[in-house]
C-alpha cells in the first residue's frame, strides 16, 4: 500500500453516507406515511360528507346586536369574527345538501321592544335563537364562540358539550380531533364544563366550539384571517359530517336531561 492511503477514512466517510441514506428514507416514509394518511382522512370526509343531505343544522354564531362578545388584544371582537366562520360553515353544509339554519345574520334583529337593559335584551335574544333551533326541529345545533382569559398565553381551540344528550360527546370528540388536524394550534380536549343558555335549551344534540382565544395575540391576528377561518369552518364541517355518518338512530332521544340553569353569557 502506498504510503498516505487511509483505508480507514473511506470506510468512515461510507458508513456516514450510509447513515444520511438511511436517515434520508425514514423522513421520506415519514412523509409519505403523513400525505397518505391526510389523503385518506380527505377522503373519508368527502365520503361521510354524504350523510349531511337533508338534515337540519343549526348554526349560532354566537353574541351579536347589543352583545360585542370578547374584546381581543388588538381590539378585535368576538361578534364579527365567529360570524365570519358561522357563515363559512353554513356555506359547506349547503353545499353538502344540508339545511342550514342562522340564528343570526350580520345584523342581530331586534327582539320587540322593550325599555328594559342590555342584559335583558341579550336573554330575549337568546330565548329567540332557542325557538327558532327547536320550532325547525334541527337535528343538531353548533354554537361557535371566542375565547377570552387573563393569562395571553392561553391558546387554541376547544368543543365543549353538555351530557344531556349522548351524543353530545362524540360529535365533540370528532369536531376537536378536525381542529387539531386541520389548525396545529390547539391540544386541548373536549370537556363538558360549559353553561351555555343555547346548549342548554335546545331538544336537541349540539356543541359549542371556542375557536381560538382573542386575549391571546397570535391567536387573535390568526383568527382575524380569512384563510384561517376557513379551517376552523372546514373542521367544524368535517367533524359534523363524520358524525352524521355514525349517528345511531337513537341519537336525538336524551339520556338524563339536566335541569335548566341560568344565562351564564
Amino acid at each position: 500500500m502506498e504510503r498516505g492511503s487511509r483505508p480507514g477514512a473511506f470506510s468512515r466517510g461510507w458508513r456516514r453516507w450510509q447513515a444520511a441514506t438511511l436517515c434520508l428514507s425514514l423522513i421520506m416514509v415519514v412523509l409519505a406515511g403523513l400525505w397518505l394518511h391526510t389523503r385518506l382522512e380527505e377522503a373519508g370526509v368527502a365520503s361521510a360528507a354524504m350523510s349531511l343531505r337533508g338534515r337540519t343544522i343549526a348554526v349560532d354564531a354566537g353574541h351579536g346586536g347589543i352583545d360585542p362578545g370578547a374584546i381581543g388584544v388588538d381590539g378585535s371582537a368576538e361578534d364579527p369574527l365567529v360570524l365570519a366562520v358561522s357563515l363559512r360553515l353554513a356555506r359547506m353544509l349547503e353545499s353538502a345538501g344540508a339545511t342550514v339554519l342562522l340564528t343570526r345574520g350580520a345584523d342581530e334583529p331586534t327582539t320587540g321592544t322593550t325599555t328594559q337593559g342590555p342584559s335583558h335584551r341579550t336573554k330575549l335574544n337568546l330565548r329567540r335563537r332557542v325557538e327558532l333551533i327547536n320550532a325547525a326541529s334541527a337535528d343538531v345545533v353548533v354554537s361557535v364562540h371566542a375565547n377570552s382569559f387573563s393569562n395571553p398565553s392561553e391558546h387554541g381551540a376547544q368543543t365543549f358539550y353538555t351530557a344531556r344528550f349522548a351524543s353530545s360527546r362524540d360529535l365533540a370528540d370528532l369536531v376537536q380531533r378536525q381542529l387539531a388536524r386541520l389548525t396545529g394550534e390547539t391540544r386541548r380536549k373536549i370537556s363538558d364544563h360549559i353553561d351555555h343558555y343555547v346548549l342548554n335549551h335546545t331538544d336537541m344534540p349540539g356543541v359549542t366550539v371556542e375557536i381560538g382565544f382573542l386575549s391571546n395575540p397570535r391567536e387573535a391576528r390568526l383568527l382575524g384571517d380569512p384563510a384561517y377561518q376557513q379551517r376552523v369552518a372546514y373542521a367544524i364541517y368535517a367533524g359534523l359530517a363524520q358524525w352524521f355518518a355514525r349517528l345511531p338512530a337513537t341519537a336525538t332521544e336524551p339520556s338524563s336531561p339536566r335541569p335548566r340553569t341560568a344565562l351564564s353569557r
